[in-house]
């Protein structure tokens, strides 16, 4: 496969070069946040350390304290609206953003320089480069603009690298589908439930994705998918799909050519090493996973000036493998394309661990299956149950359902080790257009909990 590159230098070096590079721009980042973060000093204080006492990588891993979402939220409430970790006047700050909340603890405020912009939009060139994204190609960006940096984020970096870009995130379904026929889009940046969404609606008006419409790559990102999916929704556009990991806190990281899915498996998420500290640690031990182990993201960018910090605990559970792993050669670290899940996402039903992306995984591979929603409740005699309702597909006979039930059923229960009360959905279902993954639930056990000690009472 011919390979593109954005820049060779780094994707075409040794492993022991990056390592120097990285080594040298960990040294330069640590001693900026030190002597401008008023937070990092103080957990320096508390960890009794100075930049001087980090002479290597393990130092840093060792010694260097990590920095949790809770303390940017405790900082920010100390010294509103940045926080004592603002390492720049304030007349130098360009734009400011704000994560989207999705964990439902507070927002954290990031202050952006035209410096940390130049090097967002440098992994996003890469990223673009390796889907097959040329200079003028129309590519249409759904995403709506807010304090969120997708959306506007995205827009920026698709006008500099030089496409053609089509902002529809404030249009409906319909709309967006209009422009994409009208203009001939031949790439489309989008999650992979609203990717679903976009292609029901198609199919409802009697087109077919790859006859009607000119897509010829997709990039996903922002939520986890069957592998199926892939498969199914590249067969219907005819066109290779891309994914790619990114957060507020810039880990970065994003399929090479060989897409989602290479050769019928997973692809990988090539960590951009030159740009961030990425490491995947066991969230009870604190220690690094193994190759092929899953553990907490945990990433240090480097060049960033606004807001700094050190070794920020994602809370994103990622399955890690070392660079090789992948035939592009590159020499970055790997996550596994489309696993990525949050550890607040997960569920303890009935005393077991349930993850949401497992139960996507089962649902959203059936092709009778177009979209599902989730409750856990109490009924009121104290039991815990678990419900999910399945829209189907049009044209999926009764008789099909009942059998596709009994086997999500079995699935669920052989996954997860316990009962799922699966049934029809009454009517369609929301759709989402980025991070469909959370909002699918909701959990009314504390209400169930509340009603039993008044009826107690």
């Amino acid at each position: 496969m011919e390979r593109r590159y954005f820049n060779r230098q780094i994707e075409t070096g040794s492993r022991e070069a990056l390592l120097a590079y990285q080594w040298k721009l960990l040294k330069e980042q640590l001693e900026y946040t030190y002597t401008h973060s008023g937070l990092c000093q103080r957990q320096f204080r508390a960890a009794r350390i100075t930049p001087d006492d980090i002479k290597s990588l393990a130092d840093f891993t060792n010694k260097v304290p990590f920095t949790t979402k809770k303390d940017l939220l405790a900082d920010q409430q100390e010294q509103p609206p940045y926080g004592t970790r603002l390492a720049i006047p304030e007349n130098e700050i360009r734009i400011t953003y704000l994560t989207s909340g999705t964990s439902g603890r507070g927002q954290e405020v990031h202050a952006g320089t035209m410096q940390d912009w130049e090097n967002y939009f440098e992994g996003l060139y890469m990223m673009y480069t390796w889907v097959g994204w040329k200079p003028g190609d129309r590519v249409m960006q759904p995403l709506p603009y807010s304090t969120a940096a997708g959306g506007f984020g995205h827009t920026l970096g698709m006008l500099r690298y030089g496409l053609n870009a089509f902002n529809l995130g404030m249009y409906d379904t319909k709309t967006k589908l209009d422009y994409m026929r009208r203009f001939q889009i031949n790439g489309i940046f989008i999650s992979a439930s609203y990717l679903e969404n976009v292609t029901a609606e198609i199919e409802k008006m009697g087109q077919d994705p790859a006859r009607d419409y000119a897509v010829k790559t997709i990039l996903m990102a922002g939520q986890a998918y069957p592998l199926s999916f892939v498969h199914r929704m590249e067969a219907k556009w005819q066109a290779k799909i891309f994914d790619y990991y990114g957060s507020t806190q810039l880990a970065l990281g994003a399929t090479c050519e060989n897409g989602a899915d290479w050769s019928g498996r997973r692809g990988y998420y090539h960590m951009l090493e030159h740009q961030a500290l990425h490491e995947v640690i066991n969230p009870e031990t604190l220690q690094p996973v193994a190759p092929g182990e899953e553990g907490e993201v945990v990433v240090t960018p480097f060049r960033k000036r606004g807001s700094p910090y050190l070794r920020f605990r994602q809370g994103d559970k990622a399955k890690f493998f070392p660079y090789g792993s992948c035939d592009c050669g590159r020499p970055f670290n790997m996550l596994e394309a489309g696993t990525v899940a949050r550890y607040d996402d997960m569920m303890k039903i009935k005393g077991m661990n349930i993850w949401p992306e497992a139960v996507e995984d089962i649902i959203l591979s059936r092709d009778e299956a177009a979209e599902y929603k989730g409750r856990v409740f109490m009924t009121p005699d104290g039991k815990e149950v678990v419900e999910v309702a399945i829209e189907f597909r049009p044209g999926v006979a009764p008789e099909m359902k009942k059998r596709v039930i009994g086997r999500i059923e079995n699935d669920l229960r052989d996954r997860t080790g316990i009962g799922f009360a699966i049934k029809e959905a009454d009517g369609e279902l929301p759709r989402y257009v980025f991070k469909a993954t959370s909002l699918r639930w909701t959990d009314e056990r504390v209400k169930g909990l509340d009603r039993k000690r008044m009826d107690k009472g």
